[in-house]
């Protein structure tokens, strides 16, 4: 490990290839990101407009199922009230109703006892959708009719309305909810009758709306009481103010809660059934309810996080691809960096002669490896000067160390010459000196033939000592002429 992690550090093509791709590497995470956080931006308005989208089809798609019973509704409302007394008639009319609307489940006409002044004493007459028919009941619901919603409160206000939603017993307990329209005879309420729908076949019509697969929608009156929801028992007894106190305890479903019953419309994030959730409300006409559409971040953001995942595994993808090219591309590139540097390291050892071959290439790299082949091949040149001319310098020092033997050998004999020459001197020397000495002292007493004799001793000896002299001269002479044509 140590030495790989050395070899790195000192291999400067790998050193590149990792800076290189570090550097591609942090551009494109930052491009990347940038264009992230816009494309979130982008996919998170696009869903919330799709969402609104939705939520506009939902109001319209809850618009047509409850028109489509009202005008229903108001067409046999007339019927019913020209047949008031009739309760053949009424009793018809309810099981008519259902045959020509397949969406309505139930139908009845109630008359208030006191008010009723037609035959027999039956003042409720109802038909409901049975299993495989249409069936014929003398009550409509868990109790006295004049003491459901439904009854009790258009008979007070005189208004057409839809009722809360309530449990019909006769199909098995499902959910419904009833169009009531007042009966009036001579400007008085004297009865209702009411046309139900099933709130299942309500919520499947609004989850038809959805506008992504795990998406679900409510509808909620006025009192926080769920008309459509996906979890069938909150049809029965859900309020919005049952869950704010045993499920949703914080303060952002509160708000929520609030704005909806208030009939605000907009859009909140909060957190449902343990998911982060976008939650668009808006009201439903003039009843006061709120139309919600509520969908999860992780399905509102589907398409960014898979378009994020693959980005990801396409950019540690192309960063391995793009170290292992880059690594490749140097590697080679930086050959010929490594052939001089192999070089480099021979001419410091000393190998000149082995020859940098030359570059192909015409780029810099192939400039550099061509300057050092003309640099080696200058080096070699220069050298072989150097050592041309140390031959002839240990040639001319031979030559000066054997004329300085010669010189030294002749300085020798010379002064062994001259030694004997001056030795060979003493003796005429003496005996002229010798000589004067007794001319000096007994000149009176000689005698001219006396005179003679050691005048020609005189000479003699002097022509010894010329002679001497003149080999002496001769020889410094010939010296000094050698020494001149030496130099």
């Amino acid at each position: 490990m140590k030495e790989n992690s050395s070899i790195i550090r000192q291999s400067l093509s790998t050193k590149m290839s990792f800076w290189l791709v570090a550097f591609v590497a942090v551009m494109l995470v930052t491009a990347l990101f940038v264009m992230f956080v816009y494309a979130r931006k982008a996919v998170k308005s696009e869903a919330l407009a799709k969402s609104e989208a939705a939520l506009d089809g939902m109001v319209q798609n809850i618009d047509n199922r409850l028109r489509e019973v009202e005008i229903a509704a108001r067409n046999f409302h007339w019927y019913v009230e020209h047949h008031q007394d009739d309760a053949r008639a009424l009793q018809g009319l309810t099981q008519r109703m259902l045959n020509e609307n397949p969406s309505v489940v139930g139908c009845a006409v109630a008359i208030d006892p006191e008010l009723w002044q037609g035959e027999g004493s039956q003042t409720l007459f109802c038909s409901y959708r049975a299993k495989d028919s249409i069936a014929v009941s003398d009550n409509f619901g868990d109790k006295p009719y004049i003491e459901q919603e439904w009854y009790t409160h258009p008979m007070t206000t005189g208004q057409t309305e839809w009722s809360n939603p309530t449990i019909e017993p006769l199909r098995g307990g499902y959910p419904i909810m009833g169009y009531s329209i007042p009966i009036k005879k001579d400007g008085r309420v004297i009865g209702i009758f009411v046309s139900a729908i099933s709130l299942e076949w309500l919520s499947r019509a609004v989850e038809a709306t959805r506008p992504f697969p795990s998406t679900f929608c409510a509808l909620m009156n006025k009192n926080g009481d769920f008309i459509v929801h996906p979890d069938s028992t909150s049809l029965y007894s859900g309020n919005i103010y049952d869950q704010l106190q045993n499920d949703y305890t914080d303060e952002d479903s509160k708000k929520l809660a609030q704005a909806m019953l208030s009939g605000e419309s907009g859009y909140m994030s909060v957190n449902i059934y343990g998911m982060d959730c976008y939650v668009f409300y808006r009201p439903y006409k003039n009843t006061g309810w709120s139309v919600n559409i509520v969908s999860p971040k992780d399905e509102v953001f589907a398409t960014y996080n898979r378009l994020l995942n693959f980005m990801l595994v396409i950019l540690v993808v192309s960063v391995l691809l793009l170290l292992i090219y880059c690594f490749h591309v140097i590697h080679i590139l930086f050959k010929p960096l490594r052939y001089l540097d192999h070089s480099v390291q021979r001419l410091a050892a000393g190998n000149f002669d082995e020859p940098i071959a030359d570059s192909l290439r015409h780029d810099e790299i192939g400039g550099l490896q061509r300057s050092f082949r003309a640099m080696q091949n200058s080096l070699v040149n220069y050298i072989a000067k150097i050592r041309q001319r140390t031959a002839m310098l240990s040639e001319q020092t031979e030559a000066l160390n054997h004329a300085r033997k010669k010189a030294h050998e002749a300085d020798c004999l010379e002064t062994a010459f001259i030694h004997n020459m001056t030795d060979q001197m003493v003796v005429p020397v003496n005996q002229i000196v010798s000589t004067v000495a007794v001319i000096r002292q007994n000149y009176e007493h000689l005698d001219q033939v006396d005179v003679n004799q050691l005048t020609s001793d005189m000479m003699d000896n002097t022509e010894k000592v010329t002679t001497l002299l003149d080999k002496i001269i001769e020889i410094s002479v010939n010296r000094i002429s050698e020494e001149n044509d030496n130099t």
